[in-house]
C-alpha cells in the first residue's frame, strides 16, 4: 500500500467548491485545444470511391465505406458547372426527403474534368443506399429567356383564373394565403431543374403580396365611375378590374425577376444507383482509439480533496453498435494508459502497475458529435516503492478516474 501521508493533502485557504472547478475547467479547456490540433488528423482518414457511371457502381463494384465519411469521385462533362449528390435509404427516391445532401460546383478557374464530392454522413454497415447524383451545366440566355416567360405566363394565368367577378367586387376563389402557397409552388416547379451558383432560393411571396391581394377584394367597383376609369358604368369595373390585376401580376413578377437573373445551372444529366450496399465490419474486431484529458483523485474527502490530472491514449469497445436503444450505441467501455506519470501532493512520483504508467479502465458515453466522456478507476502504484513491496494488492492503489476524450474517425478491423 501507498503510505497514506503521500496521497493525503490539506490545501490551505483553498475550498473544495473552487478545487473542483479548477479541475473541470482545466480538463474541458485541454481537452478541447487537444481535439482542434488532431482534426488535421481525422480529416486525412476520408477514403476515396470513384463513381463508375457507365456501370452505375463504384470503384470495381466495390460496397460503400461503413461507419465513416468518405469522398465520391468521378469524372464530368466540360460543361458541367454543378453536381448535386442526395442520400436516400433504400427503395426508391420519390416522396422522400433525403439522408444528406451535398454538391460540387466548378470554380471559375477550375477546368478539371472531375469532381469531389465529400459524404459527411457514416453509412451503417451492412446496410443498402439509394445515390442520386444530378449534373448541371450554364443555361444559355436564350433558354433564360423561355425560362422567365414560362414562369411569367404561367403566374399571369394562375391571376386570371383566381378571382370570381361580379358587379360590385373581384373576389378571391380561395383563401389569401392557400392563394400565395400555389404561387410560391408554381415558382418552386418551375426552377426545379435549376440550380443558382449562389445557392439561392426563392424564398417565397412577400407580405406586399398578401396587402396586393387584401387591397383587391376590399375594393368597390363602383368606385371606378368615380375614378373616372370610363364615363360606362360596364367599361369602367371591367378597367378598374383588368388595371388591379395587372398591379398584381406586376408585383409577382418583379419579386420572382432577381432569382431569374442570377447566374443559373440547367439539369443536364442524372445517375441513380439503388440498393447499393456498404461495407460489413467484424464486431469481434470493432474497436476506436481514442484520447483526452483526465485526472485521478488521491483523496475524495471533500474537505481534503487532492487530484492530478494529465493527458491518456486508448481504445473503446462499444456495447453495442448500430442499435436502435442510442443509450447502447453511444457506450463503450474503454481502457488505456496515461501519457506521464503523476505526481502526489508531497512531489513523489506515481505511476502505475503497467508499462510503469497510470493505467485506467472506465464506462464511456458519447453525448454528442465524437467527444466520450469517461468514468472508472485507475490503477496507481508508488513509483519509489515499485519491486520493494510483494503482493499486487499491497503494491496497486485502485482510484477514481474522470475524462473527456475524442475518438477518431478510424476504425479498425483486424480480421482483413
Amino acid at each position: 500500500m501507498m503510505p497514506q501521508s503521500k496521497l493525503k493533502y490539506i490545501r490551505p485557504n483553498i475550498s473544495k467548491t473552487i478545487t473542483k472547478i479548477q479541475f473541470i475547467m482545466r480538463t474541458v479547456v485541454i481537452t478541447i485545444l487537444s481535439v482542434f490540433s488532431f482534426l488535421a488528423v481525422s480529416q486525412a482518414q476520408y477514403e476515396t470511391v470513384i463513381l463508375n457511371y457507365e456501370k452505375s457502381y463504384f470503384g470495381e463494384n466495390q460496397p460503400l465505406p461503413a461507419e465513416k465519411y468518405f469522398m465520391i469521385n468521378g469524372t464530368i462533362r466540360p460543361d458541367v458547372q454543378y453536381v448535386e449528390m442526395n442520400l436516400f435509404s433504400a427503395k426508391g427516391k420519390d416522396k422522400r426527403k433525403p439522408l444528406f445532401e451535398n454538391f460540387w460546383k466548378r470554380d471559375f478557374n477550375n477546368s478539371a474534368p472531375t469532381f469531389n464530392l465529400p459524404v459527411n454522413y457514416k453509412l451503417k454497415e451492412g446496410k443498402s443506399y439509394d445515390i442520386l447524383i444530378n449534373f448541371y451545366r450554364s443555361i444559355t440566355e436564350r433558354e433564360r429567356a423561355k425560362l422567365t416567360r414560362d414562369i411569367y405566363g404561367t403566374l399571369d394565368a394562375y391571376v386570371d383564373q383566381s378571382f370570381s367577378y361580379s358587379d360590385k367586387k373581384v373576389k378571391l376563389l380561395r383563401n389569401n394565403q392557400q392563394t400565395i402557397n400555389d404561387l410560391n409552388e408554381i415558382v418552386d416547379r418551375g426552377m426545379s431543374l435549376y440550380r443558382s451558383r449562389t445557392l439561392a432560393t426563392f424564398p417565397g411571396y412577400s407580405d406586399m403580396v398578401k396587402l396586393k391581394l387584401e387591397q383587391i377584394e376590399s375594393i368597390k367597383l363602383k368606385k371606378a365611375e368615380d375614378m373616372e376609369f370610363s364615363s360606362d358604368t360596364l367599361g369602367a369595373r371591367m378597367t378598374m378590374r383588368t388595371q388591379l390585376l395587372k398591379e398584381l401580376k406586376f408585383i409577382l413578377r418583379k419579386e420572382v425577376s432577381q432569382y431569374l437573373n442570377a447566374e443559373i445551372y440547367v439539369l443536364l444529366d442524372d445517375k441513380f444507383i439503388n440498393d447499393y450496399p456498404t461495407e460489413t465490419i467484424n464486431d469481434a474486431y470493432y474497436l476506436a482509439p481514442h484520447f483526452g484529458y483526465g485526472g485521478v483523485a488521491f483523496n475524495t474527502n471533500p474537505d481534503e480533496f487532492t487530484y492530478d490530472s494529465g493527458m491518456y491514449a486508448g481504445l473503446s469497445f462499444p456495447l453495442a453498435k448500430n442499435s436502435k436503444n442510442n443509450f447502447l450505441s453511444n457506450t463503450a467501455i474503454s481502457v488505456g494508459a496515461f501519457i506521464g506519470n503523476f505526481e502526489d501532493p508531497d512531489g513523489n512520483k506515481v505511476s502505475g502497475p503497467l508499462f510503469k504508467v497510470p493505467t485506467y479502465v472506465a464506462l464511456g458515453y458519447k453525448p454528442f458529435g465524437f467527444f466520450r466522456v469517461q468514468a472508472g478507476v485507475a490503477f496507481l502504484e508508488d513509483a519509489s516503492t515499485a519491486g520493494t513491496v510483494s503482493g499486487f494488492e499491497n503494491r496497486v492503489e485502485v482510484r477514481p478516474f474522470v475524462g473527456i476524450s475524442a475518438e477518431l474517425n478510424v476504425w479498425f478491423n483486424l480480421n482483413k
